[in-house]
Order: C-alpha cells, then structure tokens, then sequence
C-alpha cells in the first residue's frame, strides 16, 4: 500500500504519519500489558518459568522496535539504498555483542535482554533517521522516545524490584500516561476510524434482523 500510495502521490506523507502513529499506540499497549502481566506466565506455568517472566520485560523491545521501525524506514526504500540495511543491521549486531560481553556476565539471562533491547533501539533510530534524509515524514518521534524512556524504566523496575501487584499498578500508570500522551490522535483515529467501522457493524446487523 505505501509503495503504490508513493508512486500515485509522492508528496503527500499524511498516510505515513497516521499509520506510524497508529502502529506505535499499539505497539507501546502490547508492551505494557505484556510487561503487566509477566507474572501470569508463572502463575499458568510453574515456578520453572520464573527466569523467563523476568527476562522478558526487555524482550518486548524487539517486535515493538522492529515493527515501529517498519513504518519508518521507508525512505531507504523509496530511495533504494538497500546498503543501509546492512550497515544498519552490522552495527546493531556489534552494540549487542558489545552490550552482551559487559551484562552477561554479572546478569546472565537478564543481561543478554538488556543488551537486545537497547541494539534494537539503535536500531530503530538509526532507521529511522536515515530514512528521514530521504523522505521527511513527520512520525511524532518525541513522543515514541518519551514512551520508549518510559517503558524501560518501567522494564527495569518489573525485572529487578517490585511484587506482581506493584508491576500491575505501575503498568496501570504507564497505560494512561500513554493514553494522555497521544490523546488526541486516539481520538483522531476514533472519529476518522472506529466511527466508521462502528457504523458499519450496526448497519449490517440492522440490515440482518
């Protein structure tokens, strides 16, 4: 669809900047009810899950940074520089071995999270910004670095402090705070979007009887 949408309307970017911006809503929600609800794992499976409910506060960095990333690369594409990537994903690679080298040794698996999370943030900024070179679309990047800040902090507290009430709680706050933060484009999204698919549910259930 972008790749259509740019041949037929190339200065119009408006579509990238919803899209990226309705991805990254959902994205940072999956994370945080995700990062909420760790401790289920345990609760479901056993206490031999336990190292994996705590590693994996960091492991949502990489499908939230990999698909955000999606939504903003595309000015590589477009330009067809394809040699970014590699270098883009070379470099990734070197934070994590670099990053795993240092952590793993005092923090075995949880370091090795840390250290994955932080190169996929490397990674989605260093995609993001050269793509941005080629193609200027507005993403609302202040706003994806206040909630990424955010939910590692946040992954920080649920991986080494806290009770599964206190994780849940905190989550809580996270989850409206990322709801205020992106207020109005929830809202945007309701009336352009959910309004419409409303509408047409109820049609066709009246259509139905």
């Amino acid at each position: 669809v972008c790749y259509e949408h740019y041949e037929k309307f190339p200065e119009d970017n408006n579509i990238f900047t919803k899209m990226s911006k309705v991805i990254a809503i959902a994205m940072f929600a999956l994370s945080i009810i995700s990062i909420a609800g760790k401790d289920l794992i345990v609760l479901l499976l056993g206490n031999s899950y336990r190292e994996a409910a705590n590693i994996m506060p960091f492991l949502v960095f990489m499908p939230i940074m990999y698909t955000i990333s999606e939504t903003t690369v595309i000015g590589i594409n477009f330009a067809k520089k394809p040699k970014w990537h590699i270098l883009i994903s070379g470099i990734s690679c070197l934070i994590n071995i670099i990053g795993n080298s240092i952590l793993v040794p005092e923090l075995g698996a949880k370091g090795a999270a840390i250290s994955t999370a932080f190169s996929y943030i490397v990674f989605f900024s260093m995609r993001t910004h050269i793509s941005l070179k080629y193609y200027k679309v507005n993403y609302g990047l202040s706003k994806i670095y206040i909630m990424l800040a955010i939910i590692f902090v946040y992954a920080l507290l649920a991986t080494f402090s806290g009770t599964p009430l206190t994780n849940l709680l905190i989550g809580i706050i996270v989850f409206v705070f990322l709801c205020i933060l992106y207020f109005n484009d929830i809202k945007n999204l309701y009336n352009i979007y959910f309004k419409k698919v409303l509408k047409l549910i109820r049609n066709r259930i009246f259509y139905k009887y």
